[in-house]
């Protein structure tokens, strides 16, 4: 008495049952072509995007030379950080008011030997301030330090240095 099972097996290996299984070879061979097919194309797909890729400087001429200035103000053991997002400077648990800040950043953070956060600076061009006012509030109401410079009027070196040193910086 055949069971269900072998009768099934009886029916794939004998006369149209090797039709089924041919068939099921050649769909399995089909896609297993086509899926190698589609690799290869995403490869190269892959290699014509990669040319329109390119390294670029972090910083423009501007921002470059009053970062220089900067690490020459700065006191002893402190570091310069420049283009430093939001979100690593300050937290919330209020996320509606947060998520159009979420991905904005800062020109320069000077933070000290510990890395904790002397003040933000800010280079301001022409047009600008009514971007930076929001920003600052939230810099503000977080404790953070802002030091703003014109980029039309250059401060010196000992003008920075001394406008370092007359916030009132805990971590200092």
């Amino acid at each position: 008495m055949d069971t269900t099972l072998t009768a099934l097996v009886k029916k794939l290996l004998w006369g149209d049952g090797l039709y089924l299984i041919g068939s099921i070879i050649t769909l399995l061979l089909i896609g297993y072509v086509v899926l190698c097919f589609v690799a290869w194309v995403s490869d190269k797909q892959r290699d014509i995007i990669s040319r329109y890729y390119r390294p670029k400087k972090i910083l423009n001429k501007t921002e470059e030379h009053f970062f220089n200035l900067l690490c020459q103000a700065v006191p002893v053991g402190c570091s310069v950080f420049p283009h430093v997002s939001m979100r690593a400077l300050i937290e919330t648990n209020h996320w509606d008011m947060w998520a159009p800040f979420n991905l904005k950043r800062v020109d320069f953070v000077i933070c000290n030997p510990s890395l904790d956060i002397v003040c933000v600076v800010e280079l301001e061009g022409e047009n600008e301030q009514k971007r930076h006012l929001r920003r600052e509030k939230m810099l503000q109401n977080a404790g953070v330090n802002i030091l703003r410079y014109h980029l039309n009027q250059e401060p010196t070196v000992d003008q920075i240095r001394q406008d370092i040193k007359s916030l009132d910086s805990p971590s200092l």
